[in-house]
């Protein structure tokens, strides 16, 4: 009687452990970031796979970046509006080194076109 008890434990144990839930789950988002400054993030997922959206400050030229890959590990760092020796310009950093960049239009505004830059991601959870 002892042994068919513990036969049956097992037999549910191992029921239960087969049936947990590890699926993979696709998840996605939208980052944009159109103020002034430096932005940091950091996308908490595997295998990201994004589209980078750049445009620069007062109507510069907008560049779109598809199927680009993102890593869990790097910081990554938007500059929006950042002036340069010459020109203000926004960009993506990696661990602080310029992924991209787009600099900014010759149309003088009054500061109401900053420029953005806008990641369109989607990862593994």
């Amino acid at each position: 009687m002892k042994k068919s008890f513990f036969i049956i434990g097992i037999l549910v144990s191992f029921l239960f452990i087969s049936c947990t839930n590890n699926d993979v789950k696709e998840i996605s988002g939208t980052l944009l970031f159109n103020e002034i400054g430096t932005h940091s993030f950091n996308i908490n997922a595997e295998n990201i796979e994004a589209t980078i959206t750049i445009a620069g400050p007062n109507k510069g030229k907008i560049q779109i970046f598809e199927n680009v890959n993102l890593y869990r590990t790097v910081d990554y760092t938007a500059k929006i509006n950042e002036k340069s020796i010459s020109t203000s310009k926004s960009e993506l950093l990696s661990n602080l080194v310029v992924l991209y960049e787009t600099k900014s239009g010759e149309e003088l505004a009054n500061n109401l076109d900053n420029g953005y830059i806008k990641i369109d991601w989607k990862g593994l959870y």
